[in-house]
């Protein structure tokens, strides 16, 4: 009985640590694919997990301490695949439209070099705050999702647009970032999106908020 009572007392306090968090987070996801939370359909009902239930010690482990018992919202909002859009909490937006292999190139562009891949990732700002914002306080990366393998930022002017500028309110605008990657790092992406304007260092959740990242493979 202690050792079950321990088992509620440790998963009240996981839920504790759980909300707080959540109360630091950058934003929200608007996903192009809405994601459903796991459910459980191996039972029609809700286990006992009270202190004096009648479940033997290793089935309340298994009913009541996993995720089956602690409701879910599905990934973090901060999870996101390309095409899905991220929402700061003052209204400035961000999507991936996607992220494309590279095909074109002008004369003094920079071409991958052997055993590398050249890539394009494309996004849009829009400005749903209500004044003028700065496009040199936000920040990008992007880096191999299977390997971790590291990118390289290369200049190709055909088809990229610069993220610079300000952007007013309630006006988008949609830019570029080429890098390479080797090829022996594979062909799926993680794009992270920081900002580091004044408003937004204000808040706690600039420190202690995870940034919005997109994870997708090259086209």
């Amino acid at each position: 009985m202690h050792g079950r009572t321990a088992l509620i007392t440790i998963a009240a306090f996981a839920a504790t640590l759980t909300a707080c968090a959540s109360s630091h987070e950058q934003g929200s996801a608007e996903r192009a694919t809405p994601t459903t939370p796991t459910t459980n359909k191996a039972s029609s009902k809700s286990p006992d997990c009270e202190p004096n239930s009648t479940l033997s010690q290793s089935d309340w482990i298994d009913q009541c301490s996993s995720n089956s018992a602690v409701p879910t919202a599905g990934k973090p909002n901060t999870e996101l695949a390309a095409g899905d859009t991220f929402v700061y909490k003052d209204g400035l937006k961000v999507q991936v439209n996607g992220i494309n292999k590279i095909t074109r190139y002008g004369e003094y562009d920079d071409k991958p070099s052997v055993g590398k891949t050249a890539f394009r990732v494309v996004w849009t700002v829009t400005n749903g705050t209500t004044k003028p914002y700065d496009l040199d306080d936000m920040g990008s990366d992007a880096k191999g999702a299977t390997n971790g393998g590291a990118t390289e930022s290369i200049y190709v002017e055909v088809d990229s647009k610069a993220m610079t500028g300000r952007l007013a309110p309630g006006r988008s605008g949609r830019f570029t970032s080429e890098y390479t990657i080797a090829k022996s790092d594979g062909m799926r992406i993680v794009f992270t999106m920081s900002r580091i304007d004044d408003a937004f260092l204000q808040d706690d959740s600039a420190y202690l908020g995870e940034d919005p990242h997109w994870t997708g493979t090259i086209k």
